[in-house]
């Protein structure tokens, strides 16, 4: 009997999906990526069992379409699309809460400056990790601090340490 995956069992009960197909590229790249992923997701969703359920379905996602995300231009803009779009199906912006720069900004502007200014990425590293151009990067990120300059200094921004 053939499967088309492997599982190896992971933290807290969770099971690791490894595609049948580059299961060891796969595993680099989650290892390389799902530290940054974790903390991304954290922030987003200010919930660390949201943030979890987040990256696994991500990587469950990933792994289905591995083979693909690898014939892609670049895999980790394919998983960075996964994982904003599970995290901003897990998060909010809801009166009465320190307003999020994903409340304020543009999804990879907003992106782009939570990775640099809250969790301290170079940009280089952002770019990275979205599966973008540095130069991209560095133009969301001008373009997102002009917008912020607008914002009234009594918004409590959550996050921004700018």
């Amino acid at each position: 009997m053939t499967t088309s995956s492997r599982e190896r069992p992971t933290y807290a009960g969770a099971k690791e999906i490894l595609p049948a197909r580059f299961p060891l590229e796969y595993r680099a790249f989650r290892q390389l990526h799902r530290d940054v992923y974790l903390r991304y997701a954290f922030v987003r969703t200010e919930r660390e069992a949201a943030a979890v359920r987040c990256v696994e379905a991500v990587f469950q996602t990933l792994s289905a379409e591995w083979t693909a995300a690898l014939r892609s231009e670049t895999p980790a803009a394919r998983a960075w699309q996964l994982l904003r779009q599970e995290a901003t199906a897990r998060s909010e912006c809801r009166p009465g809460h320190s307003w999020s720069v994903h409340c304020l900004l543009e999804g990879q502007q907003a992106d782009a400056f939570l990775l640099r200014h809250r969790l301290g990425l170079p940009v280089a590293q952002t770019a990275t990790f979205m599966g973008v151009a540095d130069y991209t990067v560095r133009a969301w990120l001008r373009t997102a601090e002009r917008s912020l300059l607008g914002v009234p200094r009594c918004v409590p921004l959550a996050g921004v340490g700018w």
